[in-house]
Parts: C-alpha cells; structure tokens; sequence
C-alpha cells in the first residue's frame, strides 16, 4: 500500500561532522550502515502494533455492550508528552535543534488537531535526543525505553526513529515501517491477601510509540503520502486502546471488528486514498477509508467516530488514568 521509494541521503563514508547541540547520548555505532531511508512497500507491514490480548477484547466488548458507561466527554483529557529523537549517526546532521523543534510542534498540533473532538488534548514536557544506530533502527528497542522513557503509565512517550524497521533491521522496503505503539494493559496483579498490587515501574518501562522521524510534518526526508503526522495520530489510536477498522480482516458478520458500531466491517485495509471502497458488499455501509485507524495516506484521514471517541476516553480512565 505504499509508494516504493528510496531517498538516497549519502553515498560518501560515514561523516565527520561533529554531533549537533542538544544530543544527549554519544554512544554511537560508527560502521556503515547504508545512508538510505526505505519507503515501506505494499507487501510490508504499515503499522507493527501487536494484536490486542484477550484482555482488552474483554474490555472493548464490556464498553461495547454497555451504553450506560458511555463518558460524558465535558472533562478534557490531558496527555503529558515526551519525546524522543533518536537518529543514525549519518543522519544526525537532518536534526539539528530548531529542526526538532519546528518538528515537535508540528506534530503535537496534529495530535491536538485529530483529538479535538474527543476532548484529548496533548502537551509537550520534554524532548530528548539520541544519536544511536541500533535504537534509531529499533535493534534495542527494549534498551533504548529503559534508558529514556519518562513519567507514569498515564504520561505518553513517543520516538521518532530515523530509520525505524523490522527484524532483520536492514534498509530494504521491506522492512522499513511507518509505526507502533503499545495497547494499554491492567497494570496490576492479585496479591496474596486478595488485594491488587501494582506491578514495578520497569515492567512497563516499554509502553510508548514508535514513528518513523520522516512521517513527521515538515521532515527534512519527507514520506510521500505520509508526511502530515497522521502516522503519530494513528499509533497514539493504539496506545488509547483503539484497533484496526481492519481488526480480523473479515466479513463474517458475527465477528467483533474493532468493537465499535460505527465503522462498518472492513475484510482489507485501506491503499492509498482512493474515493470509497466496499470490501463487505454484502455488509451495511462502505469501509471506513477517512478514519485514523485504517491504512489510508495522510490525505485521507479525517475522523475518529463517536464510538472512538468515547472508547478512547474510557480505556484512558480504565487503564492509564492515575497509573
């Protein structure tokens, strides 16, 4: 579903340019690593977040049925964020301080900008940066949020990885991705005297998202249909709780989907921006194409619906409020 391109960004060795002001870990990789951003192609996966527990099922299902416990959405909702740059060291000269600067206040108005109507609104606390191979690719992920994550499991942290990819973490198309994020998950555990205990900071120390740095708005290597930050806005969908209008990729009526009533069930995610798509013909309504959490380009994206809205700001309470 995407464009296959490659942006060449040196094809000279490795630079000696010195690192920009402002970085805040020099543990760096000095090897050739490619100098190349890889456009995600059409047979690679475009978001990489997990499938949903059986928990979260549970819990979707619960809100679902139960219009009763439906928000009164009056109360904003206020999301701490922080942020963190990480970069290849070829590529560390893209990012200099007033880049990641411009580039954070883009993004964090686009987020404003598609949670609006949901009463979610987001504030930036802090923004780090890193010059890493490893981390830029996400060979250590795991390492790389527990030397930087933030705050409480309530607070948001986002990294923007200059050459985000999959396993084997090679520049091809294939294993360049746009993002993931984790779904939000019951953050305690029955203790021996029937109480709830709540489980030791580093067990989530690796919740957050993950966003390629060129889908940012206004990025120095810009994704071609996929530069306005929309991807931020839909992996954030995930971190609030929400699935894929995709979610199971069938027509089968009596399947959930993504628990929500109004987005119609959707067999195949969604290519480009195309003016409608039906993929359960014999199903009510055509697939969702203009929402956040389909696999449409930026210039899609358009809406989060009604029921998205109130079950991002139930999960929130339920899970990530207080925590």
């Amino acid at each position: 579903m995407f464009l296959q391109a490659l942006f060449l960004l040196s094809s000279a060795a490795i630079p000696t340019f010195a690192l920009p002001a402002g970085t805040t870990n020099q543990n760096v990789s000095m090897g050739h690593i490619g100098h190349t951003i890889n456009i995600p192609d059409p047979s690679s996966q475009a978001c990489n977040t997990k499938q949903p527990s059986q928990e979260l099922k549970n819990a979707h299902q619960f809100l679902r049925d139960n219009k009763l416990l439906q928000p009164r959405m009056t109360q904003q909702i206020l999301v701490n964020v922080y942020s963190h740059f990480v970069t290849t060291y070829d590529q560390a000269s893209l990012y200099p301080p007033v880049t990641r600067n411009t580039l954070m206040a883009n993004q964090i108005a686009a987020l404003n900008s598609a949670y609006e109507p949901a009463n979610i609104a987001f504030t930036l606390k802090s923004t780090s940066y890193t010059v890493r191979d490893d981390w830029a690719t996400d060979a250590k992920s795991t390492n790389m949020k527990n030397s930087l994550r933030q705050g409480k499991y309530a607070d948001l942290n986002i990294y923007f990885q200059s050459n985000l990819s999959s396993a084997p973490y090679k520049y091809s198309a294939a294993s360049t991705i746009l993002g993931y994020c984790t779904l939000p998950t019951n953050m305690t555990y029955p203790n021996w005297h029937g109480g709830l205990t709540e489980f030791p900071s580093y067990d989530y120390a690796t919740d957050g998202c993950n966003v390629l740095a060129a889908s940012m708005p206004g990025s120095p290597v810009a994704v071609p249909g996929y530069d306005q930050g929309k991807t931020a806005v839909h992996e954030v969908g995930h971190w609030f709780g929400l699935l894929h209008t995709f979610q199971d990729n069938t027509c089968n009526p009596s399947d959930a989907g993504d628990f929500m009533n109004d987005t119609p069930q959707e067999s195949i995610s969604t290519s480009g921006c195309p003016t409608w798509k039906n993929s359960c013909p014999n199903l009510p309504g055509n697939d969702p194409i203009n929402n956040y959490m389909d696999y449409s380009t930026d210039e899609c994206y358009t809406q989060f619906t009604p029921d998205q809205q109130a079950r991002m700001v139930s999960m929130y309470n339920m899970y990530r409020k207080n925590e």
